[in-house]
């Protein structure tokens, strides 16, 4: 039993670690996207900053039992940026964008997050399960930082500037 939940442990953070590649790549977007507003782009840039602590404290996790993150799974994750990436940049895009794609993948980090520690914490690995008790937070944290942009996103959309 100890070795099956340290292997879905493995599995669950080299999943963890693929969404903070993604989001590495969608929150460096979001904030060009941004660019031509200061307080979504100050807040896109912050979340970077924070996501790239994630990626390097799950990173060392996954080293810490015994392995390396998953290239197939990172990759994939990069793709999926991209593709967004590429989408949320298009001239058809509207000032108020980078608000509803910053927010897409807090969910998804949240709940693998809870998932992680709970896993974790089941499987007596205490300093991983406390990591992603602090990321959890943060993440919970973020996500309320962007959701309470939705007005101003909204009135920047609407700026005659805006695209339509």
């Amino acid at each position: 039993m100890a070795d099956q939940a340290h292997q879905r442990l493995l599995s669950y953070l080299k999943d963890a670690h693929a969404l903070e590649q993604m989001s590495l790549l969608m929150t460096q977007t979001a904030a060009k996207a941004a660019k031509d507003d200061p307080e979504l782009r100050q807040l896109f840039e912050h979340h970077h900053e924070e996501t790239q602590e994630h990626e390097r404290l799950i990173r060392e996790r996954i080293k810490a039992h015994g392995e390396s993150p998953s290239t197939i799974k990172d990759i994939g994750a990069r793709i999926s940026a991209m593709v967004k990436g590429v989408e949320a940049i298009l001239p058809k895009d509207t000032p108020g964008r980078p608000a509803p794609d910053g927010y897409v993948p807090a969910p998804t980090e949240i709940a693998a997050y809870e998932l992680v520690s709970g896993v974790a914490a089941r499987a007596g690995a205490a300093e991983t399960a406390e990591v992603s008790r602090r990321i959890l937070k943060n993440e919970r944290e973020t996500a309320d930082k962007i959701a309470g942009t939705w007005d101003h996103a909204a009135d920047a959309s609407l700026q005659p500037t805006a695209a339509a």
